[in-house]
This record gives structure tokens, C-alpha cells and sequence, in this order.
């Protein structure tokens, strides 16, 4: 029976990663990998962990075991609450108790050290830690009642997770309720991929966060052309400076790069979060700070400066440059150590 639930969870699992990957490119980056590494990792856990494994008779795969699951959960949830684009770094140091908790456990098994104060003191710190990520897991899934679905699992895992700590504590063995470990997780685990596969058609966006560079709906510009398309505007804006022509045009510049305009206008909307005069007024004031900075400009007023650099009206680069900057143009100049401008 067991391996007839280890199988049903493997295929539904095998199948929810194939959609994942079909629509990655719709969902925030770090959300969507530490997704697929929850489901890999609880995949791994379902057929091969202790003397369950489905595949290898006797095998037990130590580094998926439930602490990391938890740990990716507490993770994932943590990022869906965040506004990171990308990893950072320091999220690492959250596996510690999941390294500390499976290298205890190698040690006990290779040197047969089980009795040990010290390795049994570590399992219980590394447990009490590993309850700590489901607390607060649970507490922000009540929080955002948009993902309370998702406490039919958290729930009973972090009691399954309870019990064997308790009775690790109470008999120092883990194996009284082997049949949680088992039948308990297994079942759990099959559950779940088969409600992340029902939410990820009904209801994407309470999964995972939809990437904040998505395409327009009618456009054939891929994200890898985009990116591409990205970085030689910002080059040619760099090198050519385009902007300081108060009369550029979007058509302009897209005739220069050799691209439908469209494809300039999404990149600029979607990628560059600005729209085309937006993003050159945007040039034009950097540009006025550059040339304040250039003795090239000292017998300039700051009119003069602005009409060099493309602005063609007094209105127009005082409100531009407040936006950016804060303070007025003439504000701005006071506060640099150059000469003073005539």
C-alpha cells in the first residue's frame, strides 16, 4: 500500500515540476526556484527516505529529510511575504540546523555515538530550532488568508514533526512512530503536490508571486530577446547619448537599433519601469549633474547647461530634476565643491 501512495505522489510530483517549468518565466525568480526545490526535496523525501525508499532496499538518503523540507517551507514563505527579487545570501545561515541536525545523525549511525549527551543535546537544539521555522511558517500562512489552504498540510506535518521530537526527548528513539514517518509523511506529501498542482491552474497567484516583468499579452518578444534589447539601449544611451536631442523619438531610436518600435516601448514599460520621455529625462538629468561637475560648463548658466543636455523647457527639467533629486536645480549646485556658475 505504501508503495502504491510513493508512487502516486512521484507522479503527480513529476508532473507539477513539467507545468513549473512550462510557466517559469510568469513567476518572481526566487520564488519560483525555491518552489521547485521544496517539491524536488519533498519528492526525494517520499521515495527514498529510511527504510522506505522505493527504489534501493535498505537506503536511507539523508540529506532529504524532513528538516530541509521544513526549512524550504519557512523559506518559501518567507519570500512570498518579502519584496527580494533575487536570494540573498545570508538566508543560508537558515539550513544550519538542517546541516547540524543530518550531520549529527551520520555520526551516530557511523560511529554508533546514539547514547552520546552531546549529539543528543544537538538533535534536540537542532529540532527546537527546526519548530521555530514551522511557528512561524504556520503564523504567516494564518496572516495572509490567501494561502490558508495551505495549512492542511503545514498543520499535520508540524504535529507529525512534534510527536517525534516529544518522543525523542521522552525515549531518546526515533523509531516508536515509525508509521508517521511513513504512511504519515508519505500521504501528507502526495496530498499536497496534488493541491500545489489544483492551486497552480485555479489560482496561480496565491502560489507564487507573478514576476513583475511580464510580457504584454500580445507580444512575441521573449524575456531573453528583451534582456538583450535592454542592454543595447542602455549602451547606446551611454555612448551616444541620444538624449541630449531635445526632438529624439522613440521611432528614432528603434530605427537606430534596428527593432519594431514596440519592442523599445515594452522594454522601456516593462523592463525599465519608465516610458520612452520619461526614461530620457531621466538621462538628461544625470547628464546636467555630470556636466555641473565638468570646469567645460563653468561660464554656463543652468538653463544653458539643461538646453545642452536636451531639456526644452525651464518647466519641464525643474520638475524632472525635484523628482529625481529633491531639491531644485540651482539647490543641487550649492551643495557641489566646483566653481561657482555665472
Amino acid at each position: 500500500m505504501l508503495q502504491i501512495i510513493q508512487i502516486i505522489a512521484l507522479t503527480q510530483g513529476l508532473f507539477l515540476l513539467s507545468v513549473l517549468l512550462v510557466k517559469q518565466e510568469n513567476y518572481k525568480r526566487v520564488n519560483f526556484l525555491l518552489l521547485l526545490v521544496s517539491i524536488i526535496a519533498l519528492l526525494l523525501n517520499v521515495v527514498g527516505d529510511d527504510d522506505f525508499n522505493l527504489f534501493f532496499t535498505d537506503a536511507d538518503w539523508y540529506l532529504f529529510q524532513s528538516p530541509l523540507i521544513i526549512t524550504l517551507f519557512f523559506l518559501l514563505i518567507k519570500y512570498h511575504n518579502s519584496k527580494h527579487e533575487i536570494f540573498q545570501l545570508r538566508d543560508l545561515l537558515y539550513f544550519t540546523p538542517y546541516l547540524f541536525f543530518i550531520t549529527l545523525q551520520i555520526i551516530e549511525d557511523v560511529f554508533g555515538l546514539g547514547q552520546n549527551i552531546w549529539l543528543m543535546t544537538g538533535e534536540v537544539l537542532a529540532g527546537v530550532t527546526l519548530l521555530v521555522y514551522l511557528g512561524y511558517t504556520i503564523y504567516s500562512i494564518i496572516k495572509n488568508k490567501k494561502k490558508s489552504w495551505m495549512l492542511f498540510f503545514i498543520l499535520p506535518y508540524a504535529l507529525i514533526h512534534l510527536i517525534e521530537e516529544a518522543s525523542f526527548i521522552i525515549t531518546e528513539n526515533y523509531d516508536h512512530f515509525s508509521f508517521l514517518e511513513s504512511y504519515g509523511v508519505t500521504s501528507l506529501s502526495a496530498i499536497l503536490l496534488y493541491i500545489i498542482l489544483f492551486r497552480l491552474v485555479v489560482s496561480p497567484k496565491s502560489l507564487l508571486p507573478k514576476s513583475d516583468t511580464m510580457p504584454y499579452k500580445t507580444s512575441s518578444l521573449s524575456k531573453s530577446k528583451a534582456e538583450v534589447y535592454k542592454s543595447e539601449f542602455l549602451k547606446l544611451m551611454d555612448e551616444q547619448k541620444l538624449f541630449t536631442n531635445s526632438n529624439i523619438t522613440v521611432d528614432q531610436v528603434a530605427q537606430k537599433m534596428g527593432i519594431p518600435r514596440q519592442y523599445l516601448s515594452e522594454v522601456l514599460n516593462v523592463y525599465l519601469k519608465s516610458n520612452f520621455q520619461d526614461y530620457m529625462n531621466k538621462c538628461r538629468a544625470e547628464e546636467f549633474v555630470e556636466c555641473l561637475k565638468d570646469d567645460k560648463f563653468t561660464n554656463y548658466s543652468i538653463m544653458g547647461i539643461a538646453n545642452e543636455v536636451g531639456f526644452k523647457s525651464k518647466s519641464s527639467f525643474n520638475t524632472t530634476f525635484k523628482k529625481i533629486y529633491g531639491v531644485t536645480p540651482s539647490e543641487f549646485k550649492k551643495t557641489l565643491s566646483s566653481p561657482s556658475m555665472v
